[in-house]
């Protein structure tokens, strides 16, 4: 193991609660005279590149590997999703808000809460523990908060979400919340000049059921036509995934913004998703209104069939 190095790292395919998490907690721990580096596995979507450019961020350590190295990993705990090398990592703690799907044969710290996104656990960590933050944390966390809960329309936000964004909003000297999240959702939201691979692991995550794993990946679109335009180029490379992968199953989900409804693209086995909505799927997609949130209005319902 690297000594005395404390790297934290957040899921494959990074986005920018992962990274932007990653980055605020790892300042967190240096306050309490912790050597702690801020890394990030893989490459980073544009709305992430836009928000760390905006507020001046570029304290973070891009990773090949976690091997050998002390990690505290954010915004998952499953290390299905975790980077390459988790295998022979050591995990001395967690902080996430996903569901707990992790285990350790010794004591580690979790700090795990149902909110909206990781950035709102430990930006509350921060106020409770009265750490100053400044303006660039403070951007990139709201960032965060925004990207996770699509500015709040997702199921998953919390009141708790919404209260902590506008204390950072106030120190990041952002005045409209929601003009603010617009534009940051915008640069994620157009597939314009994207290869169907990089659409679909732009934010991608594999999950467990049972003995079977399957695939989910999420994408904000703003305009449904550029959905419609590429859905046969990405069900073609949803199948190739599929195969290479191993899976039961995958699917993408093309929530839209404004609509607040999600087109789900199904390969592979559509059982079950069919057993979860008690419907029939006819062909290789199906519209779900309502459905924002992979972590919430998807996954569970999956889940509770096994």
């Amino acid at each position: 193991m690297e000594k005395d190095i404390i790297y934290v790292i957040g899921h494959k395919s990074p986005d920018t609660d992962t990274l932007c998490s990653a980055i605020a907690y790892a300042a967190l721990l240096k306050k309490k005279k912790i050597n702690a580096v801020p890394a990030v596995y893989g490459d980073l979507n544009p709305e992430t590149q836009y928000a760390l450019d905006l507020f001046k961020v570029k304290d973070f350590q891009k990773v090949k590997t976690i091997k050998n190295k002390t990690v505290v990993l954010v915004d998952h705990n499953e290390l299905s999703q975790s980077p390459e090398g988790i295998e022979e990592a050591k995990v001395i703690g967690i902080v996430d808000h996903h569901k707990i799907n992790f285990s350790s044969s010794n004591p580690i710290e979790i700090d795990v809460k149902p909110y909206g996104s990781t950035a709102t656990v430990i930006a509350e960590k921060m106020m409770t523990e009265q750490f100053k933050i400044n303006k660039q944390i403070a951007g990139i966390l709201l960032s965060a908060i925004l990207s996770d809960t699509i500015i709040f329309k997702s199921t998953t936000t919390t009141k708790t979400d919404i209260k902590i964004a506008k204390e950072l909003a106030k120190i990041a000297g952002v005045d409209n919340i929601k003009t603010f999240g617009i534009e940051l959702k915008k640069k994620k939201a157009s597939l314009s000049g994207l290869s169907a691979k990089k659409v679909i692991y732009s934010d991608f995550k594999i999950f467990e059921l049972a003995d079977k794993k399957f695939g989910i990946g999420q994408v904000e679109i703003v305009d449904p036509k550029e959905g419609k335009e590429k859905k046969a180029e990405l069900i073609a490379e949803l199948n190739k995934i599929n195969e290479e992968e191993g899976l039961t199953f995958t699917a993408l989900m093309l929530t839209d913004i404004m609509k607040e409804g999600s087109e789900v693209l199904i390969a592979g086995d559509k059982s079950y998703i069919e057993k979860a909505f008690k419907t029939k799927i006819e062909s290789d997609s199906l519209y779900f209104p309502g459905m924002m949130s992979r972590k919430k209005d998807l996954v569970p319902k999956i889940m509770e069939i096994a």
